[in-house]
């Protein structure tokens, strides 16, 4: 069986950076193990199918693989399927504004989409607030499993929790700390099975780009992803962590920008809109940009008996 891919620079105004995932836009007919099997062939962070969806009240399926393991949510691979549907003509606008309802295996996802003659779409998609929560974790132990020398983690600030998405924000001081240091797969994964954490965001109010709020670097080495370059659901979770801390400036509706993947030679930017209601946080919502850098078809091998 073959089907279309893409492989798309998601939060990029440029190839060659930003996070790339790849993107299956006809995914109709593919069990599981073969979306597997493809995000694994591709071996990108995170794969996008995309498939005809059975509600009323959805436009269309997505689903996000690793390499080794199906996630409940994606913002860079969202941000990349998008992109190529709007390659393919397969986006109804309306004064050059659209809107998708995304039907996913946690319930719907709301995507916004904006036309830009000569330029890439912007692609904004909606979180919701990540209920987060002061981590009692030890500072010299979350230190060693990330490989960060405890001076680095910032004295001012604590650490917190996001059980929904088992996620650690630590935030860290300097830039330099955080762009210099070697990351501990092996201590982050070994970390993780005590303690639940299959994510770990860390986050830096000093910036390269000035016009950036924070900088961030990702790591989900439970989940096949050492490090992630740029990613939207990290940049979701921050914004709650920061309007918890009152690091975000005052107003029922705040936009900021965040920049990832220095480290890795991949830089990025994440655009964060969050909505506040009587000062409380309501909704979260990342965009970016995504730029196509190949098109190809890829051989699926034949659905396994008993495949999902």
């Amino acid at each position: 069986m073959q089907v279309a891919m893409y492989l798309v620079d998601a939060f990029a105004a440029h190839p060659f950076a930003g996070n790339t995932a790849g993107v299956v836009t006809d995914a109709d007919g593919l069990s599981g193990d073969q979306m597997q099997l493809v995000a694994r062939e591709l071996g990108q962070t995170e794969t996008c199918f995309v498939s005809r969806s059975h509600r009323s009240d959805a436009d269309l399926l997505l689903r996000w693989f690793t390499p080794t393991v199906e996630v409940d949510l994606c913002g860079h691979a969202t941000v990349a399927g998008l992109t190529c549907l709007v390659k393919e003509g397969r986006i109804s606008w309306t004064d050059g504004l659209a809107h998708v309802r995304c039907a996913t295996r946690v319930g719907l996802v709301s995507v916004a989409l904006v036309d830009r003659p000569r330029r890439a779409p912007l692609v904004t998609m909606a979180l919701g607030v990540a209920p987060m929560t002061p981590a009692t974790d030890d500072r010299a132990a979350v230190a060693v499993a990330l490989g960060l020398p405890e001076s680095a983690i910032a004295p001012d600030l604590p650490l917190a929790r996001d059980d929904s998405s088992a996620r650690l924000v630590v935030p860290v001081g300097r830039l330099d700390d955080l762009l210099s240091f070697a990351p501990n797969s092996a201590g982050m994964i070994a970390y993780g099975q005590r303690t639940s954490y299959r994510r770990f965001t860390l986050v830096c109010r000093e910036t390269r780009d000035p016009r950036c709020l924070v900088h961030l670097r990702h790591f989900a080495p439970a989940n096949g992803i050492p490090e992630d370059p740029v990613t939207g659901t990290a940049h979701g979770a921050v914004a709650s962590y920061l309007d918890q801390h009152g690091l975000l400036p005052a107003g029922d509706r705040v936009t900021f920008q965040g920049e990832q993947g220095h480290a890795v030679g991949r830089p990025g930017v994440v655009t964060v809109e969050v909505d506040r209601e009587e000062g409380q946080l309501v909704a979260v919502r990342i965009g970016g940009t995504g730029v196509i850098v190949v098109r190809g078809v890829i051989d699926v091998p034949c659905r396994r008996a008993g495949a999902a």
